[in-house]
């Protein structure tokens, strides 16, 4: 008999499993039609029932280890079990149930059924803030014979050393559907985009253009018309990437170019595209046929795509288009409701999100230095009306009070009201700081400790927290603080000290820069070089700039 995992949420599986004969479940609850069902935590009776299939059980018998994941985390010998039971019980069967595909086990022979594309992608439900955390690198599209996944890999390293896109052929139709749905469930808009060709049109991507990463749908389209525009863009991304080895490389927090997925369908001769394709390195545009070509890198294997694929198609793209609510503070930081002061990576240290984007993804802004460890600072403004510009100022600096303690950064406001509630937190610098003072003592300290920066400092062990200075109304600064900061402006990066300038209007100082702007214009977004991305501030925030700093003291 054919052994069967079934993958999906339980009001499918069960669906699958209704009207099935003489079945044994192993599985939390009841469910109506099996003959027996005995939970995973009542031992005595599961190992009776384990040892009865051992014995042959009852010709026809089927055994339903209902929610393979909670059952073994119960009997950790289960798998052992039933692998037995699979491989020398000739006349009984072994159903598995899981809500995703590397949860099954190992060495036992089962026919995989996909009953949910989302459990396909290990997702219960999809919401744009968790779902799309996708990288380009890979996305599952189905099962093959076997019951193993089918993984389409959308890139390769080129010369054995750099990453670049790769051109894709996909013969199966559904699999062509179950990859492009894959790839907008995963990624958002401002990492993918796609453009639909459908030379027949036959409806192949019905649903899927309405998902907001479609750029364009081309129907019975001009093929030289439809590739000169391609064309064009390939241009455009190559005059954006410039000297940059990949577009992968290309990419920071400055710029984001899309990964731009041409998908083709019912074309006989794809010559048209050939040029198109030789740039996919520095332009990120990828070409999908539904053929082969000696243009693509990669042929996907036959395979199976999850049942529900159309009915997915159908609905997946609409819901993305849908608005997220904006999450509470300590949503936006995953962390429970209080500060967690915990040593991070250097990579996430003085990085925090400030609010979400348009598709509920968090945007951070890092203090670090773009120049020494890839950050976004070390100086920036924030620019909004009188009666806005606290809700920034709480944003970014209540979220690194909140993950860093006073040990690794100390604030100094300097302005007024603008900082109250947040002036209590432990990390404030209290009464008249001498800055340059400050900036001499660090100066001092990393030259008798033979460190070039304040990180080489670190790295012997040495300790001295960030430092960070916020001025309210700082267009127009008195000359004795004027001369402090253009002096934390050209050197704090190496000793650790930071400028948070805050107006009504954008600073513009003689010898002061910055390189990272949160600014109000009917909506708050933030600005670093030529990226512009629009920002939704905590719901929470007024509250917790007020309870969250006296908690931490």
């Amino acid at each position: 008999m054919t052994h069967l995992a079934l993958i999906g949420p339980p009001h499918l599986t069960t669906r699958r499993i209704a009207g099935l004969q003489g079945v044994y479940r192993i599985g939390r609850g009841e469910l109506p039609g099996v003959a027996v069902s005995f939970d995973p935590g009542d031992e005595r009776r599961r190992q009776n029932l384990l040892a009865w299939f051992e014995r042959g059980a009852e010709p026809g018998a089927t055994l339903l280890v209902d929610d393979w994941k909670h059952c073994t985390a119960t009997d950790p010998g289960l798998a052992d079990a039933v692998r037995w039971i699979a491989a020398a019980s000739w006349n009984v069967r072994v159903i598995i149930t899981a809500r995703s595909v590397d949860e099954l086990p190992d060495r036992v022979p089962l026919r995989v059924e996909v009953l949910d594309f989302l459990a396909l992608h290990g997702m219960t439900r999809f919401t744009k803030a968790l779902a799309w955390k996708g990288r380009w690198w890979k996305v599952p599209v189905g099962v093959d014979a076997a019951g193993a996944p089918v993984v389409v890999e959308l890139t390769h390293f080129a010369d054995g050393k750099w990453r670049t896109g790769s051109h894709l052929s996909v013969t199966n139709a559904q699999a062509f559907r179950s990859l492009v749905l894959g790839l907008m469930c995963t990624h958002s808009p401002k990492l993918f985009q796609t453009i639909f060709v459908d030379a027949r049109d036959s409806g192949v991507f019905d649903g899927l253009d309405q998902a907001p990463h479609v750029v364009a749908h081309h129907r019975n389209a001009d093929l030289p018309e439809v590739a000169a525009m391609l064309m064009a863009e390939v241009e455009r991304r190559l005059e954006i990437v410039g000297n940059t080895w990949t577009v992968f490389d290309h990419r920071g927090f400055d710029q984001v170019l899309p990964q731009l997925l041409v998908c083709v369908s019912g074309v006989e001769d794809l010559s048209a595209f050939t040029d198109i394709a030789e740039e996919v390195g520095k332009s990120g545009v990828q070409l999908l046929f539904d053929r082969p070509h000696d243009v693509t890198d990669v042929l996907v294997d036959d395979c199976t795509a999850p049942a529900n694929l159309d009915e997915m198609a159908r609905t997946l793209p609409a819901l993305m288009l849908e608005a997220e609510p904006a999450p509470d503070f300590f949503s936006l930081h995953d962390m429970p409701n209080t500060h967690v002061w915990r040593p991070r990576p250097v990579k996430l240290q003085y990085r925090v999100a400030v609010g979400v984007d348009e598709f509920g993804q968090k945007i951070e802004i890092d203090l670090k230095s773009a120049h020494l460890q890839d950050g976004m600072g070390p100086h920036g403004e924030i620019i909004a009306p009188d009666d806005k510009r606290a809700e920034g100022v709480r944003a970014l600096v209540l979220g690194l009070m909140a993950r860093h303690s006073p040990d690794e950064l100390q604030v100094v406001f300097l302005g007024g009201d603008l900082f109250a509630g947040l002036d209590g937190a432990p990390h404030v610098r209290h009464g008249l700081v001498d800055l340059l003072a400050d900036h001499e003592t660090r100066a001092r300290t990393l030259a008798e400790a033979r460190s070039r920066t304040i990180w080489d400092y670190r790295a012997g062990q040495g300790t001295m927290p960030e430092l960070l200075v916020c001025v309210n109304k700082a267009g127009k600064p008195p000359p004795e603080l004027l001369t402090a900061l253009q002096t934390l402006s050209r050197e704090g990066r190496t000793y650790g000290q930071h400028l948070l300038l805050c107006d009504t209007t954008p600073v513009r100082l003689p010898d002061v820069q910055t390189s990272f702007r949160l600014e109000w214009d009917n909506g708050w977004t933030r600005r670093i070089g030529r990226s512009v991305e629009n920002v939704v501030l905590p719901t929470d925030l007024n509250d917790r700039a007020w309870s969250l700093p006296v908690a931490m003291s």
